[in-house]
């Protein structure tokens, strides 16, 4: 299984990766599903900021669709 460490790493990686080609949707919603990544991590410790990775990771499912919904058109 592919740690959680080497996905947020992945994450930022090509959400800078994007970023740097003009991609700036791709790029905010990969950071956004890192920086929910990273939240949930810090979360183990103080569960009272695990909200915060959920609204990460909606902004990351809402970056998805919208980019669907662009590709379709």
């Amino acid at each position: 299984m592919i740690s959680r460490y080497v996905l947020i790493a992945l994450a930022l990686g090509v959400g800078l990766y994007r970023a740097a080609q003009g991609a700036w949707l791709a790029s905010a919603g990969l950071l956004a599903l890192a920086g929910g990544l990273v939240v949930l991590k810090l979360a183990e410790r103080r569960p009272a900021i695990r909200p915060i990775a959920y609204v990460c990771f909606a902004a990351t499912a809402a970056t998805i669709v919208v980019i669907l919904i662009q590709g379709r058109q």
